[in-house]
């Protein structure tokens, strides 16, 4: 046959496709922009600043669990669910989708 043989579904001749796919850099994500409640309001912050405290003084650390210490290190190393969002979309998509299978 010559060069312009039909392919099979699935095959691509020889093509390498997978580089017109490496990099999503300059698609602006939403989630990029996304703040907490608190962080937008200063106002809210000390008063959940307060309230943090004050519940420290009467938590009990011997009913601590494993998920309450996951918790206080990830709260103590500063993530929060936008965090790791932005985290996870940031590089191209291979890369995120290594990252998710390695959860």
């Amino acid at each position: 046959m010559d060069n312009e043989e039909e392919l099979v579904n699935g095959e691509n001749g020889n093509q390498d496709f997978s580089k017109d796919f490496d990099t999503d850099e300059h698609i602006k994500d939403p989630v990029e922009e996304r703040r907490t409640l608190a962080e937008r309001n200063e106002r809210l912050h000390d008063q959940l600043k307060a309230l943090k405290q004050d519940l420290a003084l009467s938590r009990d650390d011997t009913m601590e669990t494993a998920n309450d210490k996951i918790h206080r290190e990830n709260v103590r190393q500063g993530r929060d669910k936008y965090k790791t969002l932005r985290e996870i979309r940031k590089g191209n998509t291979k890369r995120r989708v290594d990252q998710f299978e390695n959860m």
